[in-house]
């Protein structure tokens, strides 16, 4: 199965188009292939943005380790205009990351 990670952030509905500029602009970079991700989501729902990373494996260490990439801190910096956390308790990207607690496949 394919690593799936979700994240959950406050976002006003009319920045939508600044943020998918942003990442449409990062992933045009080699970062992305670098870190293995193989398709990016963002969704929205009033306040909320979703962002949904799909990749072969876990993608969290290696992008914990990207950091300090410049093409990572540009879209960093970029989105971080027009995100903000969904909990006040936020001290990491791990504290966006919404946790699964049910899932189906079907077996075809």
């Amino acid at each position: 199965m394919a690593y799936r990670a979700l994240m959950v952030l406050r976002m006003d509905p009319d920045d939508a188009d600044q943020v998918a500029a942003a990442f449409a602009e990062h992933d045009r970079t080699s970062l992305p292939g670098e870190l293995g991700v193989t398709r990016r989501t963002l969704f929205r729902f009033h306040d909320l943005y979703f962002h949904l990373i799909e990749a072969e494996d876990d993608i969290m260490p290696s992008l914990h380790a990207a950091r300090g990439n410049p093409h990572f801190r540009k879209v960093n910096d970029e989105v971080g205009q027009y995100l903000t956390p969904y909990s006040a308790d936020w001290s990491e990207l791990k504290d966006s990351q919404a946790e699964v607690f049910y899932s189906w496949e079907n077996p075809r």
